[in-house]
């Protein structure tokens, strides 16, 4: 997806209208370790981020409740009292910290303390604070506990300097070679550790200037590190409202090993939540899940199962005629159109090999295909009706 393409997207779904209703999928299973990074745009500061303060803590109360997702990494908290007020109305086994170094931005944890126990937390390399932007990691040692494994898991969460200037991404790319630093030159170097936040950065190339990502230390380094993200990443995808990808999760070679295949991914369908973007967040959640060597695959919500029984639609962006190839065998499969909201606005028989839709309206709108072997969910940004 080029830029140009990516903003186009952003720009429809900012003007769309407002639901009423919070549409939550649960990601998360009862067998895994479901871990998430959130920039919570301004949360709580009405006159930066989102103009109303009740409707976002509501929204971020619901999606935390709904989501399944054991513990959240969460960045931008700029209201302590309005987090506080998310950790009273979520279930009791719910706990959470803010960091005590991190200006008006903080950066913080919510977990379900049925499945991670705190062991203890610390600001790290805050002798960085400037390669930081003055919010030095917040670092997370639990206790996790699942049904068929215990382990001891590190969490490492930043807010990283933002903007797409020189000074800005040589900043990032020190305080990333800092955080590796840290890592491989003490005890983590073998254990599993989660580095996640918002990177305020992509992975394959940086926003400044299409250089080397600052992240490339990690990236680098294949036989300590997974970029989580970077497949996501490079099909186009993005967590960021503008169209960029900057919301990251890079795990140890040890947390690796536990990573459950296909997990990980941008929780898209939240933008169906309250008009998101404009009452929430400028950023979505990215998540990903982890396990013992027995979980091989968790259920995945229709709209990021993508068989490869079905191409993706083209054009995109399309003028209202948009062409998909299915190549399964199921002579019941049937294609939809619905809008971001959830609601059908067309829906008719799928044949095997080409199929050709007319779509009213404009805006972004999910093409899906419902059939025996699965279903699959791709977006397409309408320019113009027909």
């Amino acid at each position: 997806m080029t830029v140009w393409l990516r903003r186009l997207v952003a720009m429809a779904l900012v003007a769309l209208p407002v639901t009423l209703h919070a549409q939550i999928v649960e990601f998360g299973t009862e067998a895994t370790l479901d871990i998430a990074t959130w920039n919570i745009e301004w949360f709580g500061h009405s006159s930066n981020g989102p103009s109303n303060d009740d409707i976002q803590v509501q929204n971020v109360i619901d999606i935390v409740s709904g989501s399944g997702v054991d513990i959240w990494a969460v960045q931008e908290i700029a209201n302590t009292n309005r987090f506080n007020e998310v950790l009273t109305a979520l279930p009791d086994y719910w706990e959470g910290f803010l960091a005590t170094d991190s200006g008006q931005q903080r950066i913080g944890y919510l977990y379900d303390s049925r499945v991670l126990g705190l062991r203890q937390s610390t600001h790290i390399l805050q002798s960085f604070d400037y390669e930081f932007a003055g919010r030095p990691p917040l670092k997370a040692e639990f206790n996790v506990t699942l049904p068929d494994t215990a382990f001891v898991a590190t969490f490492i969460n930043v807010h990283m300097k933002a903007f797409s200037d020189r000074t800005s991404w040589e900043r990032r790319t020190e305080a990333a070679r800092r955080v590796k630093n840290h890592i491989d030159f003490t005890g983590l170097a073998t254990q599993p550790v989660f580095f996640l936040g918002d990177f305020n950065d992509e992975l394959a190339a940086s926003t400044y200037n299409s250089q080397r990502s600052p992240y490339a230390v990690f990236i680098e380094d294949p036989d300590d590190y997974a970029m989580l993200t970077s497949p996501l990443e490079q099909s186009g995808g993005f967590s960021f409202q503008s169209g960029s990808f900057l919301d990251h999760i890079i795990a140890s070679n040890e947390a690796e090993d536990m990573w459950v295949q296909g997990s990980t991914r941008v929780l898209t369908g939240l933008v169906t939540v309250n008009s998101f973007y404009a009452r929430t967040s400028d950023h979505l959640p990215v998540m990903a899940s982890f396990g013992p060597s027995t979980v091989t695959d968790v259920e995945q919500p229709e709209w990021d199962v993508l068989p490869d029984l079905v191409s993706a639609p083209w054009p995109n962006p399309s003028s209202g005629s948009v062409t998909f190839d299915y190549r399964g065998q199921d002579p019941t499969a049937e294609w939809v159109v619905v809008d971001v909201l959830g609601r059908t606005l067309s829906r008719g028989p799928a044949q095997r090999g080409l199929n050709t839709l007319e779509i009213d309206g404009t805006g972004l709108v999910f093409i899906r295909l419902h059939a025996r072997d699965g279903v699959s969910s791709r977006p397409v940004v309408v320019t113009a009706s027909r």
